[in-house]
């Protein structure tokens, strides 16, 4: 069961997509990152990238977040998206896209739409973190303080610098690890 953890949508249960490529963020791990993101979250644009079942960007809405963009390539993964943003009540905060990564970042960009945060949990053993956060820094739609929070295999050892974002924390919980990035470095 994925629920959200707090705010305003707090303990409401959220559906999710009985899939091999979609993996619900454990509510444990969900605590710890949202603990880490505290000081990010009020008032942010937020880009739920590979978004899932919503549940890290509706977390963030509950939380305060000013606006969210989701974005999955799985029609199934928008629908429930859609489905627990009207659960929540969160619809009115949000944008749901159903497009391949590159082309909600190029939409975006030509839009001129600044990102505060940005989620980023795409399926485990993939090449989708370098290649996203690289065109993410490419492409400029994100604010002069961006977040960029990366959910990932613990195996998996992320780069130091992918453009124009610093490598700042890592934190493992079991077979899974967060890595947050900043484009200011503090």
């Amino acid at each position: 069961m994925v629920r959200v953890i707090s705010g305003t949508a707090g303990g409401l249960k959220l559906q999710t997509l009985d899939s091999e490529n979609t993996k619900p963020t454990l509510d444990r791990v969900k605590e710890a990152v949202f603990s880490m993101l505290r000081d990010d979250i009020y008032g942010a644009t937020v880009l739920d990238l590979f978004a899932g079942s919503g549940a890290l960007g509706i977390e963030t809405l509950s939380r305060g977040a000013k606006r969210c963009f989701f974005n999955d390539k799985s029609k199934s993964c928008c629908d429930i998206i859609r489905k627990n943003l009207l659960h929540t009540k969160l619809d009115h905060l949000a944008q749901v896209s159903c497009s391949d990564f590159s082309e909600i970042i190029a939409s975006c960009r030509n839009k001129g739409v600044k990102f505060d945060l940005i989620l980023l949990d795409p399926p485990y053993s993939s090449d989708f973190y370098e290649d996203a956060i690289g065109l993410i820094s490419k492409s400029g739609i994100f604010s002069d303080y961006c977040t960029i929070l990366c959910e990932h295999s613990a195996e998996d050892t992320l780069p130091e610098q992918i453009g124009a974002f610093y490598h700042i924390k890592s934190k493992k919980y079991g077979t899974v690890a967060v890595s947050l990035f900043r484009n200011e470095v503090d």
